[in-house]
């Protein structure tokens, strides 16, 4: 009897747990994908993502954010905003591109972290691609950490059929 209680009570508490987790609105909502698409469920915080980048280099993850900038030339680049926390997503083997008017668009991005150095010539080169860019301010060799995307989903747009 104290058993069945037990195994009573612990499904109450996973089925109370599942409902907490449905209400908590981390669900990834319909949109217009690119890419692969989008396989994982939950998004992991950009910020937590930064902080443990060899973690991540390896192991796919969901971000969430907004898209702050889009490469201007194409839309093979982005750059995804969480917070305080950035990145500059490329995609997979350059296998596709977002629209360039997406700026300000919510969006979830999965793929992997990648750091690297980026020469002069190619920082300067990221910076014209950005709406207001200026290339002369980029001095030497940049670091930066940024994000492989295998898939991404743009949440709440219009119309893109058009684009």
């Amino acid at each position: 009897m104290i058993h069945a209680r037990l195994v009573l009570l612990a499904i109450l508490a996973l089925v109370a747990w599942g409902a907490a987790q449905a209400d908590s609105g981390k669900a990834v909502p319909a949109g217009k994908d690119f890419g692969a698409g989008i396989t994982l469920a939950q998004p992991t915080a950009l910020a937590n993502v930064l902080g443990e980048t060899d973690r991540y280099r390896t192991e796919p993850v969901l971000l969430h954010g907004r898209i702050s900038e889009v490469c201007q030339h194409k839309g093979c680049w982005t750059i995804l905003q969480d917070g305080k926390a950035s990145v500059r997503v490329r995609f997979v083997d350059y296998g596709f591109f977002l629209p360039k008017d997406c700026s300000g668009e919510e969006a979830f991005i999965q793929g992997t972290v990648k750091v690297e150095t980026l020469s002069e010539d190619q920082a300067r080169h990221y910076e014209a691609e950005t709406r207001d860019g200026d290339p002369e301010r980029i001095q030497g060799p940049q670091r930066e950490v940024g994000f492989l995307a295998s898939g991404v989903r743009l949440v709440g747009r219009q119309d893109v059929s058009a684009e």
